[in-house]
Parts: structure tokens; C-alpha cells; sequence
């Protein structure tokens, strides 16, 4: 008898628990890696409305004309500290896999993306209080999921000097996170464990334009219209809000020899999906700047190289105790062509420092794309 009475208090502890989150970047319902291709990554995302590999401006897909397959690789190891306690942990994403093809001045592309990324893992020991005596436990605190963006875009070149394009998106997946209290064997009082499964599904279209204004000048900028974002659980609606909408804008300069700058700026509005979460969950518009630079390197295999630089500033959509969450990032990659020019790897290494609500997280991302055209 004693043993379920503590085992039925454990379980009705257990639902508030599942709100502490395993660091800064994946509160709420995670972290937005903001679809960018790991070209663009390492330019701090500033050619992102302009590159054909992320999944951002449809306009940009006719970019790449060719048939092509893209696919990225991309481990997070951070560092969180609060109160001068850290903790470590690792993150293995696959972002972004993308399909491209084009005829004439029509170009199409299916990709599905990473929208927002919940995987984390926590263990730590504590102590409980079991009819009056303090008993050792270990504590396991875990999610394992993500929203994807699949996306069916097209591009059509008006001209030589302005392409635009139409994308439909379909946002499906699903969180499952688990908490659970462990005690030793010799205490009798065994453990629990909480399994929880949310799925979530959604739509949205997007629309944009790759404008030429100059020779050396390209300009990209796109706009997302959310539709309806629901949760479910076990067939069940939980609740419904907005896929966020949202506006970006990037402008790149060529007119250095061998030389591209660029910048971008982003603003989205994710507030749209507060009515998903709970009152206590803050949830922010956030905004994303990034500024980068691109030199042509040494010819290999008969096709130019490339080493890229780039630094990032923006804020994160679901906040840490009420404090919205800021992140700095400095970038950089480069891109080595093989296969005759027909294939190329994308290298970048990125330094994040994240902080909000007093904690500070510090990150290395390894972003690997690989691109291949037949």
C-alpha cells in the first residue's frame, strides 16, 4: 500500500514537471534552425532569400535550374548554464533535403525542412521526501521530435532580370517527451515513468521574387501566410492557432571581383502560435539579422571553390521564465566541388551564445551539405 500511495503521488507531480526544458534554444515547442541551407549558414543566413538551397523564397529555386539533390548533416553540442551549474549536451539534426529541377524558365522543387526542433535530454539526482525520510532518486527528463516543413515550390522567370515564385507548405510531426523518477532497489519503492506523444500538423503558402536591379546587385524577398496549426493527442484536438507568417528580405553586392557581400534581415511572427501552448508559455515575434561574405577560391576539379564568413544576431521565439531568448552567432565555411562539378560539399562551423532569464548557453554547430546534379 505504501508503495502505490507514492507512486500515485510521483504521477500527479509529473505534468508540471514536463515544462522544465533541457536548455535555453529548445523552449517551448523547440528551435527554429530557420531553414537555411549550410551555405547560407555560414554567411550568418544573409543569402538566404537568394539561395536555391534554402527552403525559404520559392522564387529562388529557379536559381538552380538543373536537376539536383541537396541534404544536410547537422550536430549541435552546447553547453547550459544556470546558476554557475552547466550541463552538456548533444543535438544530431538532419535539417534540410531538397529536390530541384527545372525546364525553360520553369523550375520546381520538393523539400522538407526542419521547422522547429525539440530533442533534448536531461538526467540528473536528486532527493525526495518519502514518509519523512530523504530518499536518494535519479531523474530523467527527455523529448524527441520536430515540426518539419514540407514544401512543394515553383519559380517562373518573368525576364532575365525578375523570377517569382508560389510555395504550398504542409507543417506535420510530433513531440514525445518522457519524465520519469527512479529510486534505488534497495528502498522498495521502485520507479514511474510518463510517456507523452503530441502530434501537430498545419498549412501555410508562401510567395517571392529574385529581382536583378544591376548588374552587380541581386535583391530576394519572400512572405508566408500561416493557415491553421492544431495539436492533437491520441486522435484528440488539443488546441489550435497560425502557422507564424512571415518576411525576409536579402540584398547581395558582386560588385568585387571574385567577391560577394550580403546581408538579410528577417522578422517572423510567431506569436500566432501561442493558443498551442499553455498561459504561463511565452511566446515572441522574433527578428533575425545576418551579414556575410563570399570569395571564389582555387579551381577544383574544374569548378571554383569557395570560403565564406558570417555573423547572425536575432532572438528566439519562446521565452525562458517570461525573458525572451537572444542569440549571437559567428560562421564560417567553405564549399569544395567534385565530380567534375557536378557534386559539392558545403562545410560550416558556427559559435552561438545564447542568454536569457539569467542562463547562458554556448553552442558548435557542424553544418555538412552535400549537393549533387546528374
Amino acid at each position: 500500500m505504501r508503495r502505490a500511495l507514492v507512486l500515485s503521488a510521483l504521477v500527479a507531480v509529473l505534468p508540471g514537471a514536463l515544462a522544465a526544458q533541457g536548455g535555453l534554444s529548445v523552449q517551448g515547442f523547440g528551435y527554429p534552425t530557420g531553414q537555411l541551407g549550410t551555405g547560407s549558414l555560414a554567411l550568418g543566413g544573409a543569402l538566404a532569400e537568394v539561395d536555391p538551397s534554402s527552403a525559404i523564397n520559392p522564387a529562388a529555386v529557379g536559381l538552380s535550374s538543373r536537376f539536383s539533390i541537396y541534404m544536410q548533416l547537422e550536430p549541435e553540442f552546447r553547453r547550459t548554464t544556470v546558476n554557475g551549474a552547466s550541463d552538456k549536451s548533444t543535438t544530431i539534426r538532419f535539417p534540410g533535403f531538397l529536390v530541384t529541377g527545372g525546364v525553360r524558365r520553369f523550375a520546381a522543387s520538393i523539400s522538407a525542412t526542419t521547422f522547429l526542433d525539440r530533442t533534448w535530454r536531461n538526467v540528473y539526482s536528486d532527493s525526495q521526501l518519502v514518509g519523512g525520510t530523504m530518499v536518494p532518486s535519479t531523474l530523467l527528463a527527455s523529448s524527441n521530435g520536430a515540426i518539419t516543413d514540407t514544401r512543394v515550390a515553383a519559380s517562373y522567370w518573368i525576364n532575365p532580370k525578375v523570377q517569382v515564385g508560389l510555395g504550398v507548405h504542409a507543417l506535420v510531426g510530433e513531440n514525445r517527451t518522457e519524465f520519469g523518477r527512479s529510486f534505488p532497489d534497495t528502498t522498495g519503492i521502485g520507479s514511474v515513468t510518463q510517456f507523452t506523444t503530441i502530434s501537430y500538423s498545419g498549412r501555410a503558402v508562401s510567395a517571392g521574387v529574385v529581382y536583378f536591379p544591376v548588374k552587380s546587385v541581386s535583391v530576394g524577398a519572400s512572405l508566408r501566410q500561416g493557415g491553421h496549426l492544431e495539436a492533437r493527442q491520441d486522435d484528440a484536438a488539443l488546441a489550435k492557432a497560425n502557422v507564424p507568417d512571415r518576411m525576409g528580405l536579402s540584398i547581395a553586392y558582386t560588385g568585387i571581383p571574385n567577391t560577394t557581400l550580403a546581408a538579410r534581415y528577417e522578422h517572423t511572427s510567431w506569436s500566432e502560435m501561442k493558443g498551442l501552448g499553455t498561459a504561463q508559455m511565452s511566446v515572441f515575434d522574433a527578428n533575425d539579422l545576418g551579414l556575410g561574405m563570399e570569395v571564389v577560391g582555387p579551381k577544383v576539379a574544374g569548378a571554383p571553390s569557395f570560403a565564406r564568413l558570417g555573423v547572425r544576431s536575432r532572438t528566439l521565439p519562446f521565452g525562458a521564465n517570461g525573458d525572451q531568448v537572444s542569440e549571437r552567432a559567428v560562421s564560417g565555411g567553405i564549399a569544395i566541388p567534385f565530380a567534375r562539378g557536378r557534386a559539392q560539399a558545403d562545410l560550416t562551423l558556427q559559435r552561438a551564445t545564447r542568454s536569457g532569464a539569467g542562463a547562458s548557453e554556448k553552442a558548435w554547430f557542424l553544418s555538412i551539405g552535400l549537393g549533387i546534379r546528374p
